[in-house]
């Protein structure tokens, strides 16, 4: 009985793998240097370099050309906190503009989104942000209301930000953990009985 289980477990973990050629990765950003702008004061104001603020993010692509890199085109969904950036929907408009990452090297990208809300001249409002790997985000702010027009928070990527990927473990990973504890619990219990 032990036989049959191990070898169809090994049969279907080569199953799965075969067909395993979408990949995911969690990354993240942390440690950034905050600045606050407006028209009024057109200069950026910066604050102090925050170590625990972190930008976070998952993708998942599927490297199709078999060259190494995943491009734009082999995206297949790219989120930055919570958020989708490939599927909108409402008032909210966003975009994958840039994308590249190769295994081992860097990532590369620009994101933006755009949510607006209500008529010009009637308390319209719009908050836009843009996400870039090589400089970070920054989100403005712009209303029918205010004096001081157009504001807007940066959040700097500096040399002390620190950079993680790491792969997001596949549903076969996690598959071929269970049965392997499933598998031990049925021996211990066969060797207990004997």
């Amino acid at each position: 009985m032990i036989k049959k289980l191990m070898c169809g477990l090994a049969l279907m973990g080569c199953a799965l793998s075969s067909q395993a050629a979408v990949q995911g990765f969690d990354w993240s950003y942390t440690g950034f240097l905050p600045s606050y702008w407006s028209e009024v004061q057109p200069q950026p104001v910066y604050g102090s370099f925050d170590p625990g603020y972190v930008l976070k993010g998952r993708f998942f692509a599927e490297d199709r050309d078999l060259n190494g890199v995943f491009s734009i085109q082999e995206i297949m969904s790219f989120t930055i906190g919570n958020q989708s950036f490939m599927n909108c929907t409402g008032e909210r408009e966003c975009k994958l503009r840039d994308f590249s990452y190769t295994p081992g090297g860097a990532l590369n990208f620009y994101a933006f989104d755009s949510v607006e809300y209500g008529t010009y001249g009637s308390g319209w409002s719009r908050t836009s942000t843009s996400y870039s790997s090589r400089g970070g985000f920054d989100t403005s702010y712009e209303n029918d209301w205010s004096w001081s027009g157009e504001s807007g928070i940066a959040h700097e990527i500096t040399p002390q930000t620190k950079f993680a990927i790491s792969p997001v473990p596949e549903p076969q990973t996690w598959l071929m953990l269970g049965a392997g504890m499933a598998l031990l619990g049925a021996a211990q219990r066969r060797s207990r009985k004997a």
